[in-house]
């Protein structure tokens, strides 16, 4: 598994677009969940598979997403 922490950039349905913060690289975030609760801004740890799409923008399949809170 691999992980990244990334900034959301638009959720919808079951996908979001997040900008990761390691290379500012914008990727296409699919789950099986929806995304309602995720906010433009919000910096958020996926965890995926490692496989990524050579697609514009690329595509990975996400094992979890969850918000990092600052407390």
């Amino acid at each position: 598994m691999v992980t990244m922490i990334a900034t959301v950039v638009r959720a919808w349905g079951s996908q979001v677009l997040v900008t990761d913060n390691a290379n500012g690289q914008e990727v296409l975030v699919n789950t099986n969940h929806s995304t309602s609760n995720l906010m433009t801004g919000e910096q958020v740890r996926i965890v995926y598979d490692g496989i990524m799409t050579a697609s514009l923008p690329p595509q990975i399949s996400a094992q979890s997403i969850c918000v990092l809170r600052v407390y």
